[in-house]
């Protein structure tokens, strides 16, 4: 018994068609219109693909389909042909309804981020630098000035004293000695953070 490709390919030589007028007519590769006349269909796509491309060819060719169906679904080995589907990959599509939650799960992690930030900018004692004096000294000066750098926001005392402090967070003050050790002290300070405090030991001798 003659098979399915046997068929089609001695049907359209004997009505001198070629394969790539027969692809053309079905719109089809001329590659396909092989595979199906050698009846190779590991090169063919899912058996209800190739069902479709026989009834085709055979509707061109004047030749009946049904037998030609019947005789591809005998020889055809589901089994030995059997397609590996690749699992299809969802894509995001971005709908209204998917919109809302997004942006209010952005607006909340925006949210998370700035009180962390402020929350570890809190938790931070400030930055406090005391240029002049040097610590351990001996002077003459019954005056000294007490000058450095801290954090713009930061207040700063001496001694308990709240001197100024610039736009930059200069800061400078003069203070009275007494004569002996004098243990200064020097206190940063923001709310809700812990104090910077740095001592600095002079000595008055006159």
């Amino acid at each position: 018994m003659k098979q399915v490709g046997e068929i089609l390919k001695e049907t359209r030589l004997a009505q001198n068609l070629s394969t790539r007028r027969v692809a053309k007519n079905l719109l089809l590769k001329v590659d396909v219109i092989t595979a199906i006349e050698e009846e190779d269909w590991a090169k063919l796509p899912e058996p209800a693909y190739i069902q479709g491309y026989i009834k085709n060819y055979a509707k061109l060719l004047g030749l009946d389909p049904t037998r030609l169906l019947a005789l591809f679904r005998g020889q055809y080995d589901a089994k030995k042909f059997a397609k590996t589907v690749a699992p299809r990959r969802r894509r995001l599509m971005f709908t209204p309804n998917l919109i809302v939650p997004l942006t209010l799960a952005f607006v909340v992690a925006i949210f998370t981020l700035y009180i962390l930030f402020q929350s570890t900018a809190i938790a931070r004692s400030p930055k406090l630098e005391v240029a002049t004096p040097q610590d351990d000294i001996t002077t003459t000066a019954a005056i000294i000035e007490i000058s450095g750098q801290t954090e713009k926001d930061a207040t700063v005392s001496v001694d308990g004293q709240l001197i100024s402090v610039d736009e930059s967070g200069n800061f400078s003050y003069q203070i009275a000695l007494i004569e002996g050790q004098n243990i200064v002290e020097i206190i940063a300070s923001k709310p809700l953070s812990p104090k910077t405090r740095v001592t600095r030991t002079i000595r008055l001798s006159r």
